[in-house]
């Protein structure tokens, strides 16, 4: 029997679509464009794709550049060999094991009976088949055959977008006493069995829109496909090695802002094999008015409850920055991992860690008078508010209440306020150990 190497007919498959491609690379998808060279005296190129490939791909996303086009033909170039060997005899070959004899039942999906009734799926490579496989091997894909207007003033460029290569930014944030640091990474994650590279590539951060079906389809189909873990490679300070992308390995550089999506180069290209995810340093920020607090957020209401403070981080950062996964450190401690939004250079951002039960507070509300008009109506209520604040903690803590309070008239500790919806914000230092106080009035109108 002849044993089929899939593993070594693959490359000469995939290369045309991985070789010498700009990658254009998404939160969510990226963006493929490489050269279609059309053969002399002829108008028409085809791009092989295998299945795996295919499945990642955004329907209605081919589009040619450089060129007229008359038309793009997908079509599928499923070899029939496989379904002309079902019910033939074969080889299920193992490392380790003995040969299983069987027949092919169904070539779709490789069922094979065993000679001994059992029925299980090999992988194609664990195949052998009585019969020689034709040139290329029986391993079946999709065509995209561009066929062109007229001749090419150059090579035409064909562009598709993939759901199978995206990026996503991460942070780690490292405080130190009332020091911190961001540092930013970039993680570019390879969902498919194919591989990409390139040498011109950039990565998007913002939000892009494409059709909903075509992203939803090829989400679904990766998570019925991929099975394998991912393997992380990593290079210039990240523990790990990357694929051969130059003798220093990747860098990231800004190059500015794109209709409100940030933009950036993956300096010394890219390449990414199956399932594998790359990360990188990203822009490196500097932070400024680092400062940690808690805070308490709630609505007016007229009775008394209690609680845990919130944990909460704020920075100013010197560059825009997209956002992404932030972990955060305390003195080299794993404090929590957050959602770092998305930052503005010189504004400042605020990480909510959550509760922090070492220093929680009581609230409790007492009404101070009522005003009615004379048929009894009420007009308006005045009520003194108090949190009390205790703590255990270790070091002191500053606080921040803010509590939101409508009604159609609010007068806050003798002030009337200009609006019917009114943030009071109150701010105390706690010590440690002890208690502290914040103590409002305020006057709500019916």
């Amino acid at each position: 029997m002849k044993r089929l190497l899939p593993a070594l007919l693959l490359p000469a498959l995939l290369t045309p679509a991985a070789r010498a491609a700009d990658l254009r690379v998404y939160p969510s998808f990226a963006e493929v464009i490489r050269p279609a060279p059309v053969p002399v005296g002829e108008r028409a190129f085809t791009l092989p794709l295998t299945r795996n490939a295919w499945a990642f791909v955004l329907p209605g996303s081919f589009s040619v550049g450089g060129a007229a086009t008359a038309e793009v033909r997908v079509q599928p170039t499923d070899l029939p060999w496989l379904r002309a060997q079902e019910g033939q005899p074969v080889k299920v070959l193992r490392a380790g094991l003995s040969p299983l004899e069987g027949r092919l039942i169904r070539a779709d999906d490789l069922l094979v009976q065993l000679a001994s009734g059992e029925y299980l799926n090999p992988a194609l490579s664990e195949l052998a088949f009585a019969a020689p496989p034709p040139p290329g091997g029986p391993v079946g894909g999709v065509g995209v055959r561009v066929t062109l207007a007229g001749p090419a003033a150059g090579i035409p460029r064909l562009s598709y977008r993939t759901a199978a290569l995206s990026w996503t930014p991460r942070y780690e944030l490292e405080v130190s006493g009332t020091s911190a640091t961001l540092a930013a990474l970039a993680e570019v994650r390879n969902r498919s069995e194919e591989t990409f590279s390139g040498q011109d590539v950039e990565l998007y951060a913002g939000t892009v829109r494409v059709a909903e079906g075509g992203l939803y389809t090829a989400q679904d189909s990766l998570l019925n496909r991929v099975v394998a873990p991912a393997t992380v490679s990593a290079s210039a300070g990240v523990a790990g090695t990357a694929g051969p992308v130059g003798p220093a390995g990747p860098s990231v550089a800004g190059l500015g802002e794109v209709r409100g999506l940030q933009r950036y180069a993956l300096r010394g290209g890219l390449q990414l094999g199956a399932r594998e995810t790359l990360t990188v340093p990203f822009v490196q920020p500097n932070i400024t008015a680092f400062t940690r607090y808690n805070v308490i957020s709630s609505y007016f209401q007229p009775g008394g409850n209690s609680g845990s403070t919130l944990r909460r981080y704020k920075f100013t950062p010197d560059r825009s920055l997209p956002t992404g996964a932030a972990t955060v450190r305390e003195s080299g401690a794993l404090v929590g991992q957050v959602t770092l939004p998305a930052a503005q250079a010189g504004q400042p951002v605020e990480l909510d860690l959550g509760a922090d039960p070492e220093l929680r507070f009581t609230r409790s509300v007492k009404r101070l008078s009522l005003e009615k008009d004379p048929q009894d109506r009420v007009l308006s209520t005045t009520y003194e508010v108090t949190y009390t604040l205790r703590s255990t903690k270790s070091s002191a803590a500053r606080v921040q209440l803010r509590e939101r309070v409508y009604g159609r008239s609010v007068v806050v500790d003798g002030r009337a306020q200009p609006s019917e919806q009114v943030n009071i914000e109150r701010g105390v230092q706690v010590p440690v150990g002890g208690e502290a106080r914040i103590v409002y009035r305020v006057k709500i109108g019916q």
